[in-house]
């Protein structure tokens, strides 16, 4: 009875010591507050020039030398360097322009770009010539974020590749990790960030890690996953001058930005640019923009994507299957280059390979079927953040598809259809809408630009209006909701509508109404009046000043 009783008696002290300690252990590792690491875009980590020793080069006062984009030679600022260059590069032109020989102009012009990013540009190995960049991981303490989550910023070098960056992702995440007393993280990741995010999933899914899957929820913010289409069309030389995009651009670029000071000038010139665009006179300068693109750009993308962006093999990640091989044709269009650049092009195929490239089962990119798997294998969910009511760079085609300024919500939103900036779904197009297996009218945006049906998620997919790309903070609190919810958080919650614009730090669901749709004039004589109305709004200004 004494053996019982004393049996007893330490299975309660057992059971009194060790389960306080489960309760805390399970609260700490509790899906609803695991930290999260923020993986940031492109150029938004400060990348530090090396000495001859490895070490970090230091200046005269001892402070670490950042590698910058916009280096200028001499000292000079980038504008003084810039405005420099324009003689001797101009001054080759018209010489080509007759004999048709650019070469000397093309000298002329790589010859001013490239001390600009001398110290950035990565070798033929997809290297920094002067050595790599180790973090110390062990130096940096979390943030404490929205819902008391610890964020911690993931620091790496945004030039290389994401297939070669998820390795140091990789070790990070065990580091976090073992400092949380977790087994899982979050990550929300930001632009390029993405495709760090997703290369690291890929190999880590993959069992190239001997560790277990670490992964619970994913956010993927602005991502260029399926490219953005100002990269990929550049990089592949597809560029094409067009009109109406152009006036299209000028008339919401300038209603959304204080190009100039005085709101007169800006409407005046919008309005020039209207007019000119309806008087054919700017498809003549297009046409003739075209030509001579067409001249040079075959030699022209080469020579100046190795000397800059395109010496990056993560610009390269944030081209997309729709131009990948076309960009590597275009930039890697001699033996002599693929040569050089063989072990560069191996570091963008494996990037690819793993991600990128299309699967012919599906028609979609690999990434689609990945994080399906994740999705079954492990519960990892994924919430896409994408944003419209922006145009991009009036050089491609689908320039006018509504986006954030860099990529259309098409790329951003990973599938979703878009209309032309400042136009809404037609009758005609509604109806083709309609007629398409399995669609459900509360993926329609109330304004008719934006059906998410489409979308690879399209319950965990949401779009911000009237926000461009570098506009960060407004999703957060879907974010922060989603990494927090004991659930699934979907678009079905009335806090965060699918379709919102961010008002007065309130989210609001997009209304029906929407005033921007008039902005571009297309009626000739509508634009020809309007014309005549700011110029002679300009002069009364300009005559009222001199006489005050």
């Amino acid at each position: 009875m004494k053996r019982v009783l004393s049996f007893l008696m330490v299975a309660c002290m057992v059971f009194c010591g060790i389960v306080p300690v489960l309760a805390a252990s399970a609260a700490t590792v509790a899906e609803n507050n695991l930290p999260v690491i923020y993986i940031v875009g492109k150029q938004n980590t400060p990348v530090y020039k090396l000495d001859e020793n490895g070490d970090y080069a230091l200046d005269e006062n001892g402070n670490k030398i950042a590698v910058d984009n916009v280096n200028t030679p001499m000292g000079m600022t980038r504008e003084d360097y810039i405005m420099s260059q324009l003689e001797p590069v101009l001054s080759k032109l018209p010489m080509a322009l007759i004999t048709g020989n650019y070469d000397e102009y093309l000298d002329a012009l790589i010859g001013a770009v490239a001390p600009i990013y001398e110290d950035l540009v990565l070798d033929g190995n997809a290297e920094d010539p002067d050595g790599a960049i180790c973090w110390d991981y062990s130096v940096q303490k979390p943030s404490k974020g929205a819902g008391g989550l610890n964020y911690y910023y993931f620091k790496y070098d945004w030039r290389y590749s994401p297939y070669d960056t998820a390795d140091d992702l990789h070790t990070f995440v065990e580091y976090v990790c073992e400092k949380e007393g977790v087994e899982k993280v979050n990550i929300h990741a930001r632009c390029y960030g993405s495709n760090v995010a997703m290369a690291y999933i890929a190999k880590s899914e993959a069992g190239l890690y001997d560790t277990p899957f670490r992964m619970n929820n994913l956010c993927l913010n602005t991502t260029p996953l399926d490219g953005y289409i100002a990269i990929g069309a550049l990089m592949s030389g597809q560029v094409e001058f067009d009109a109406d995009t152009i006036d299209r651009f000028v008339s919401y670029y300038t209603n959304n930005h204080d190009v100039f000071d005085d709101p007169l000038v800006e409407d005046f010139l919008t309005i020039l640019v209207s007019m000119v665009n309806q008087l054919k006179l700017l498809g003549v300068g297009t046409s003739l923009m075209n030509s001579f693109f067409d001249a040079i750009g075959e030699e022209l993308i080469p020579r100046a994507a190795l000397v800059c962006y395109g010496s990056f093999p993560s610009y390269w990640s944030m081209i997309g299957a729709r131009y990948y091989d076309a960009a590597k044709k275009a930039v890697f269009n001699t033996e002599e280059r693929r040569s050089e650049y063989a072990v560069f092009i191996e570091k963008l195929e494996n990037y690819y390979n793993l991600l990128g490239a299309v699967e012919p089962e599906t028609g979609k990119p690999l990434y689609a079927s990945l994080l399906k798997r994740c999705e079954e294998k492990y519960g990892m969910k994924t919430a896409v953040f994408a944003k419209y009511g922006y145009a991009t760079v009036p050089l491609f085609d689908d320039s006018n598809v509504t986006g954030d300024a860099r990529g259309t919500v098409t790329e951003l939103s990973l599938g979703a259809i878009g209309t032309l900036v400042g136009d809404t779904f037609t009758d005609a197009q509604l109806a083709d809408l309609q007629a398409m297996e399995n669609y459900d009218e509360k993926y329609l945006s109330a304004d008719k630009k934006i059906y998410a049906g489409t979308c690879l998620f399209p319950e965990t997919t949401w779009f911000s209006k009237n926000l461009y790309h570098d506009q960060l903070t407004q999703i957060d609190p879907i974010a922060t909701a989603f990494f927090t919810s004991d659930g699934q958080l979907t678009v079905d919650d009335e806090r965060f509508p699918q379709f919102h614009e961010y008002i007065d730090g309130q989210f609001a669901p997009v209304a029906e109404e929407d005033p921007t749709n008039g902005i571009w004039i297309t009626n000739p004589f509508e634009v020809i009046l309007q014309f005549f109305k700011k110029l002679i709004a300009l002069l009364r200004q300009f005559f009222g000043n001199m006489t005050a």
